[in-house]
């Protein structure tokens, strides 16, 4: 059995939790790179926190870390957005190495990114390697979703509904959502803003695609979060005064041809002591069907669903494969390596 040999791209939470997962389940750690000037140079173990050495430098020249050390993938912890990712996913692709993101349009880009999606596939292609987008939604907004739908006989509407807490991701995602902003700065935003989708349009774009179901329309809203009394914002070092933004709901839907509706309201907000994360879907028709996780390792989950495909990438065709077309999602109780095709 051969090692897994990986670059982990970008040294931030997720990327320094999935490099613990990795070293445990036997990863070859051969690169790792970061922007930041106070982690480039410095020991992976020490900027992920791991509490001991790797002996890999963290550098900050992506082309010639992908290029240089014979990597099987770039995990990619670095966006959200396929705009503010392609060039990442592109220089992967032109390296010849394969691509695991949990960026969250990724998962399912073909309609709200579908110029820079076929490029990248097209890229992926000719360099013979495969680009995927997986992360928390992979299994709870997916394919969990997905193998309910396959219990009923009739279905009406699908409805989701799941939090996460912004504290746990980072000041990039917490300025996103528009933490801290008075009401009226909020309104603004939501009038002037040219925003990229949302997290959960990209989920129910797989959705629907997976079912084979035809659009018919699309519709969208957002809400802020208004604090009721002051809330901490660790991840900004910010006190939020009662009345102002903690988050932002988006609410989607989506109804198709076939008359199906599907509906996904997701909330990203600073939490108060004690909330968790939820992931709750009601499927309506015969029978009524719901699946309830009440509280959710959303931060977890996202970082070991991202390393646990990392098989799944490596063995898949070339291009940019969505999650959809990966066999399901499987526990790895042995290294990744012996997981591999070849």
């Amino acid at each position: 059995m051969r090692k897994v040999r990986a670059v982990v791209y970008g040294v931030g939470r997720m990327g320094s939790i999935a490099t613990r997962l990795m070293l445990e389940n036997g990863v070859d750690i051969v690169g790792a790179i970061a922007r930041s000037p106070e982690k480039v140079g410095r020991d992976l173990g020490d900027v992920a926190g791991l509490g001991f050495q790797t002996n890999v430098v963290v550098e900050d020249d992506a082309q010639r870390v992908l290029a240089g050390r014979a990597a099987d993938i770039a995990v990619v912890t670095v966006s959200s957005y396929m705009t503010d990712m392609f060039d990442h996913l592109r220089v992967c692709a032109e390296s010849g190495v394969n691509a695991v993101t949990l960026s969250e349009e990724a998962l399912y880009p073909w309609n709200t990114s579908p110029a820079e999606t076929a490029r990248l596939d097209k890229l992926a292609k000719a360099n013979g390697v495969t680009i995927t987008g997986t992360g928390h939604q992979d299994v709870y907004w997916l394919n969990l979703v997905s193998l309910m739908m396959g219990t009923a006989h009739r279905i009406s509407s699908v409805v989701g509904r799941a939090s996460w807490n912004v504290d746990d991701y980072g000041p990039e995602v917490a300025r996103d959502q528009r933490v801290g902003d008075t009401p009226e700065e909020f309104n603004r935003f939501l009038k002037d803003a040219d925003r990229p989708p949302t997290f959960g349009r990209n989920t129910l774009d797989a959705l629907v695609a997976d079912t084979g179901l035809r659009v018919a329309a699309i519709e969208n809203s957002t809400r802020p979060e208004i604090a009721g009394t002051d809330m901490q914002c660790h991840t900004l070092g910010l006190t939020v005064p009662a009345g102002r933004v903690i988050g932002f709901t988006d609410i989607d839907t989506i109804r198709t041809v076939e008359g199906l509706t599907f509906t996904f309201e997701m909330t990203g907000s600073v939490y108060k002591h004690g909330q968790g994360d939820i992931n709750d879907w009601e499927i309506h028709g015969e029978p009524n069907l719901r699946v309830v996780n009440p509280i959710v390792p959303t931060q977890m989950t996202t970082c070991t669903q991202l390393v646990n495909r990392i098989p799944d990438v490596i063995n898949a065709a070339p291009g940019f494969v969505t999650v959809d077309r990966l066999p399901q999602l499987k526990y790895r109780a042995f290294p990744l390596g012996s997981y591999l095709n070849d």
